[in-house]
């Protein structure tokens, strides 16, 4: 089970993440109701990590949602059951939802493509329904419109204000890269407009497969060079280790 040690000194401008060891290299977790964005390629941990953020807020009572662009939300839940955590718990006493992206964006889409600001819209009132604080978002590049071009950037712009202007939530947008390379159609554009940048990476060393986190990006906080390699254990989730 998933439990909170609360930390009551953290900046009431951060949103602990729940991931230990990360919090104390970004000035105490994510910035409070802005938009991060997490690179990562299959099987880097992307969704355990944002369902270890929605899970350090039920800790503390702050409700979450996910929305699930790649997977059924049962998969989701059976993945979280697998690694220990009480998310059924959560589930019941509506701290956390998991929503599946499919439906909800087929419905938004009209001759011209998803529009930013409808998209925002009912996300806002999803979020304002169920009373939450954090967001997640896996598998955003989907809600880039196909064919969009030239319109990429002013569409992710008027996504990202507007989900920072109007949920009051802290987000987090999950995006796959392949060997370190962004794939999708956010790109440069997406880590330019959101408030941090964290990677996810999976590679090989002495013959072993390491998963390793690097921060790109974190406004308001000094950012951590280098790469930090991770465990994912049973119980908790994504737990950096140790520099010796």
């Amino acid at each position: 089970m998933h439990t909170a040690v609360v930390d009551r000194t953290a900046p009431a401008s951060r949103t602990p993440t729940g991931i230990p060891g990360l919090d104390a290299l970004i000035g105490g977790g994510f910035p409070v109701h802005r938009a991060v964005l997490l690179h990562g390629d299959i099987g880097t941990g992307k969704t355990t990590f944002g369902l270890q953020f929605l899970m350090e807020g039920a800790a503390r009572g702050d409700a979450g949602v996910l929305v699930s662009v790649d997977e059924k939300p049962q998969h989701v839940l059976d993945d979280a059951r697998r690694l220990g955590w009480d998310v059924d718990s959560a589930a019941n006493r509506r701290l956390i939802t998991v929503l599946e992206a499919s439906p909800f964006f087929t419905a938004l889409r009209g001759r011209n493509g998803l529009d930013a600001r409808q998209v925002a819209s009912d996300l806002t009132q999803q979020v304002r329904r169920l009373k939450a604080s954090r967001l997640v978002i896996d598998g955003a590049t989907s809600l880039v419109p196909d064919g969009a071009g030239a319109g990429v950037e002013d569409f992710l712009r008027s996504l990202i204000l507007s989900l920072e202007d109007n949920l009051g939530c802290t987000t987090v947008l999950t995006t796959r890269t392949s060997a370190g390379t962004d794939t999708s159609r956010l790109g440069t554009t997406a880590e330019r407009l959101t408030s941090g940048v964290v990677e996810l990476k999976l590679g090989l060393v002495d013959g072993r497969a390491v998963r390793s986190l690097q921060i790109r990006k974190m406004r308001g906080a000094p950012t951590a060079l280098g790469e930090r390699p991770f465990d994912i254990v049973e119980g908790r989730g994504l737990v950096l280790r140790e520099l010796s």
